[in-house]
């Protein structure tokens, strides 16, 4: 049996925001695309046939609520609702969704959370989404991002694409205390599953020559369900193409910065 612990599907990159240590690297985009509903589901169903179950299923950015056609993608996930426990969605608290949206919330009960990142000055409109998910007795959490009570003691800079040099014993230490290897965070982007988000973004932009082995890519037609799935099954297992350009995502070790410093747009 295959059950992943943690997926984010990313429909957009773009942001309200343009926050400088951003781990998702929105300010190294251009007017990153809406991806299309229909290419969503589609990677969706062909995830879901890969995988027998997934713990949570999460809906990350970019901003979240930007996505024109939320609505319907809630409903389109909804529709294998049996192979997943609960849907998370990521929000910088800059936008209230519309009523349909938060009507498609509401549909999931107590298996959906919206969590909040408050950002302080930025996240403006952070009370009116806490307000309008109240009223709808949608689940949400707010982790504060500022001031002296930043969440994780804030975020961690890997803005550098750059090679480290490290050794093959460095290699092995940074990928064992990554948090997102411990947590077996996987993300998946354009039908791209990575378990690191360096690795997907990476390779996206093409600053890390990530081979095949080490994504899985639900589009390919080249490859069986049980290579995926094999594939799948390896992840976390060794180093990664992209600990050698990676800072470190060690919630021990690694220097904090404070979280959401705005960048210049490009």
């Amino acid at each position: 049996m295959l059950r992943l612990r943690r997926l984010a599907l990313i429909p957009t990159l773009r942001c309200t925001l343009n926050c400088r240590l951003c781990c998702n690297s929105v300010p190294l985009y251009r007017n990153p695309p809406f991806l299309p509903l229909e290419e969503l589901a589609r990677d969706l169903q062909a995830l879901f046939d890969l995988v027998d179950s997934i713990e949570w299923i999460q809906l990350v950015g970019g901003e979240i609520f930007l996505y024109p056609q939320l609505a319907p993608l809630l409903r389109e996930i909804r529709r294998c609702d049996s192979q997943f426990d609960k849907l998370i969605l990521m929000t910088n608290g800059t936008l209230t969704p519309g009523e349909e949206a938060l009507a498609a919330l509401q549909e999931y009960g107590p298996r959906c959370q919206v969590q909040i990142s408050d950002y302080g000055k930025y996240s403006f409109r952070i009370r009116d989404l806490e307000a309008a998910l109240a009223e709808r007795a949608v689940p949400s959490v707010t982790k504060i991002f500022h001031g002296d009570m930043q969440h994780y003691g804030g975020w961690v800079d890997n803005t550098s694409y750059a090679d480290r040099g490290y050794s093959q014993e460095e290699l092995e230490d940074l990928f064992r205390s990554c948090w997102q290897i411990g947590m077996k965070n996987y993300h998946m982007y354009q039908g791209k599953i990575h378990n690191c988000i360096r690795s997907l973004f990476g390779l996206d932009l093409g600053l890390i020559p990530v081979p095949e082995e080490e994504y899985v890519d639900v589009r390919d037609t080249g490859k069986s369900r049980e290579e995926k799935r094999a594939a799948l099954a390896r992840f976390d297992t060794r180093p990664l193409t992209a600990c050698r350009y990676c800072g470190g995502f060690d919630t021990a070790r690694a220097k904090r910065y404070p979280a959401a410093e705005q960048a210049p747009r490009l």
